[in-house]
């Protein structure tokens, strides 16, 4: 299984704040669970609002990683664990460095690997109901 293609392209694509390549990645059926609201994103035209609306938030991105931590495949189904960090600077000029963690679920179409479900979230602190956005692997 070779899932680093896409792997490579999200980071490229995140980096380059390029919304068309980030969304060539996604099935076009894909459901998300984003770290932000909504409580869901269903389809294309949702995630390219989604990421038009993070990328467009971000006035440079200087890095973004997605380190994966383990995968497997079943046919032409594979999924991933991976953690997600950006470094990047926002529209409002604050600094953005955080790490955040992912399962997505891949869909293997005429060769290519589609992403057909991800789901991102940050741990938090129950006594504090707050997300840990300071942890790091």
């Amino acid at each position: 299984m070779d899932l680093s293609a896409i792997i490579k392209t999200r980071e490229t694509a995140v980096r380059n704040r390029d919304i068309e390549a980030t969304i060539s990645c996604y099935h076009p059926q894909v459901i998300f669970f984003d770290v932000v609201n909504e409580l869901h994103y269903h389809g294309a035209p949702a995630m390219r609002e989604r990421f038009s609306e993070w990328l467009s938030s971000l006035s440079e991105v200087i890095d973004f990683e997605i380190r994966v931590l383990q995968t497997n495949q079943q046919g032409n189904m594979a999924w991933a664990a991976t953690l997600n960090h950006i470094l990047a600077e926002t529209s409002q000029g604050a600094k953005l460095d955080m790490w955040w963690r992912e399962s997505v679920i891949y869909i293997q179409e005429q060769g290519q690997w589609l992403i057909h479900h991800a789901h991102s979230s940050v741990p938090f602190d129950p006594s504090t109901g707050k997300a840990s956005l300071e942890l790091k692997p």
